[in-house]
């Protein structure tokens, strides 16, 4: 039969141990009270302890056969495309599952001497009677081990999608501080500051959209709108106002070459994602070399795939050292790492030519 799991099994842990013996120990008190109170003054009237006795028999049964009962739902769930077939199929399971759960009851109650039975009844006589009585109690509670189990699935997949919700906000948020870090960095902020100073004996216009730019920058850099994506046209606007800081900061020693085709402006990507990849290009390509430096981004579609590549001139990665350190590129490979999971790639590599490149890979999802 086809069918689709819908959790893999929880581990087990001392608290999750413990719980489970809770959950069997409160329903064999709440029984075992309400029998011996129920039977009090009549010819059935037994001892507290002969009843919680009984009951924890019945319950632990239970608590060998739940796990069962857990692994068979994991794998035939009553949701999703094909909930009404796998009910059906539950019906007999179910069935299968009391009968089985009532013949151990009877046969280890008989042994432990916890039996209601006269001593002179055959065996075929107590299973009658005992699948008379309980048979009905039995399937329900098969049915309720199934319900809860879902109901803890759900439970899980709601505090799973919170936690990770949580994670992308705290990611973006340190994506932001770090972008602002970058662009707060003394020497950034210091030379930016500097290159307005000279121009406003040079030229005005310049110096105000110089400072424009810059107001604009730390504007944006701490929208608080919360999103996680946005187009790819409005991610390039936003470097553009970075990009053009650095441009007047390195004059002619740094070339910028922007290669995004125009059918892909409305794709979705993560917010403030190519800031920190191009800040590190800067920084380990152009600024670290005297010759001029060329930092090319590109972006195209191969698939379903959007394709995102930082590419510098600059001395490349160093034989021995990790590619992947620093605090913006950690975050930024964890911020895909969430929101795509196993479908994002970014890799730095060296170029044969000479340089580095960064390259990001995400599925493409059209903006609305």
């Amino acid at each position: 039969m086809n069918t689709t799991p819908i959790s893999d099994s929880p581990p087990i842990t001392p608290r999750r141990i413990a719980i489970w013996f809770v959950s069997l120990l409160c329903p064999t008190l709440l029984f075992a009270t309400q029998n011996y109170v129920t039977l009090l003054g009549t010819e059935r009237e037994m001892s507290w302890w002969f009843w919680f006795w009984r009951e924890s028999l019945v319950w632990a049964i239970w608590g060998i056969v739940s796990p069962l009962v857990f692994a068979f739902t994991r794998r035939v769930p009553v949701s999703g495309e094909h909930w009404l077939r796998n009910l059906l199929f539950h019906l007999p399971i179910g069935a299968l599952v009391a009968a089985a759960t009532l013949l151990l009851f009877v046969l280890a109650s008989h042994a432990a001497g916890l039996s209601l039975a006269p001593a002179t009844m055959t065996l075929r006589e107590r299973l009658q009677i005992g699948f008379t009585r309980s048979f009905a109690i039995a399937i329900s509670i098969y049915g309720v081990s199934v319900t809860a189990y879902h109901a803890l699935w759900h439970y899980r997949q709601a505090r799973q999608r919170e936690i990770r919700e949580w994670q992308l906000e705290r990611n973006l948020v340190a994506a932001r501080l770090e972008a602002l870090r970058n662009q707060l960095h003394p020497h950034f902020l210091f030379n930016t500051l500097h290159m307005i100073s000279a121009l406003m004996s040079q030229d005005v216009a310049a110096a105000r959209r110089m400072i424009a730019r810059l107001s604009d920058l730390l504007r944006r850099t701490l929208d608080s709108s919360g999103t996680q994506e946005t187009s790819l046209a409005d991610e390039i606007e936003f470097l553009e106002g970075y990009l053009e800081i650095q441009r007047a900061r390195f004059h002619d020693r740094l070339t910028i070459e922007l290669r995004i085709p125009s059918q892909l402006h409305d794709v979705l990507v993560p917010r403030l994602i190519l800031q920190p990849i191009v800040e590190n290009a800067i920084r380990h390509g152009t600024a670290a070399q005297a010759t001029p430096g060329v930092i090319t981004i590109a972006a195209e579609q191969r698939g379903p795939m959007l394709i995102l590549t930082v590419c510098d001139n600059g001395p490349g990665i160093t034989a021995g050292k990790d590619p992947q350190e620093g605090i913006g590129l950690a975050n930024t490979r964890e911020r895909l790492q969430q929101l795509y999971g196993q479908q994002s790639i970014l890799t730095l590599t060296n170029r044969p030519e000479g340089g580095a490149c960064a390259t990001i890979a995400i599925p493409i999802v059209a903006g609305r």
